[in-house]
């Protein structure tokens, strides 16, 4: 008799504890990001930094260098990222990159590139779970795929983002667009640069 009446207790439990999870998965108010499929084959976006650095103060003699080279995947499903830094500031901790929605202005100043690429208004915070990729704004690529440890002053890293579009028209293209190298602690705009073909 007992185990009949513990039966139906442990079943609403379980129901109220799967229900508990999926309430608390942040998604965007348009829902999850989409893999992109049908990247066009063979093209190719970079983003080079410039000479000049945009923040002051920080621990580095001049602006850090390097790259964003984004091409179609192989498969033409998401973009390949290949991601070069160095002569990073080594003492002002982590560092994090975002796709931002507005390329740099000629005169260089980062926080003209408004936020992170966004088109399913996920916003920032709580901050991005790599897990759960399609979660996450699809500017944010270090949330998604690691943030910098500048202690050696240089970073390299390649991988396929799968939200990411090189198809104009779609919201997560960024051939018309920037990124920004931020401070990972409070998102402090280190330098920029926007893709070009």
């Amino acid at each position: 008799m007992r185990s009949q009446s513990i039966l139906p207790v442990l079943m609403a439990a379980a129901i109220g504890h799967t229900v508990a999870q999926e309430e608390e998965r942040v998604t965007g108010e348009l829902g999850d990001a989409q893999i992109v499929s049908g990247n066009p084959p063979g093209l190719v976006y970079e983003a080079v930094l410039p000479e000049e650095p945009w923040a002051s103060g920080l621990s580095m003699q001049g602006n850090v260098k390097g790259s964003i080279v984004a091409a179609s995947a192989p498969d033409g499903v998401g973009v390949e990222f290949r991601v070069r830094f160095s002569n990073l500031p080594t003492s002002d901790g982590l560092l994090s990159y975002h796709l931002h929605a507005a390329p740099v202005p000629e005169d260089g100043n980062c926080t003209q590139t408004l936020a992170h690429l966004d088109p399913y208004i996920r916003r920032g915070s709580p901050p991005c779970d790599a897990s759960a990729p399609e979660t996450c704004e699809v500017g944010d690529l270090s949330g998604k795929h690691g943030l910098i440890d500048p202690a050696g002053g240089a970073f390299e890293a390649v991988y396929v983002d799968e939200f990411a579009s090189l198809i104009e028209g779609q919201g997560a293209f960024f051939g018309n667009r920037s990124f920004v190298l931020h401070l990972a602690s409070d998102l402090t705009r280190v330098t920029c640069a926007n893709f070009v073909l």
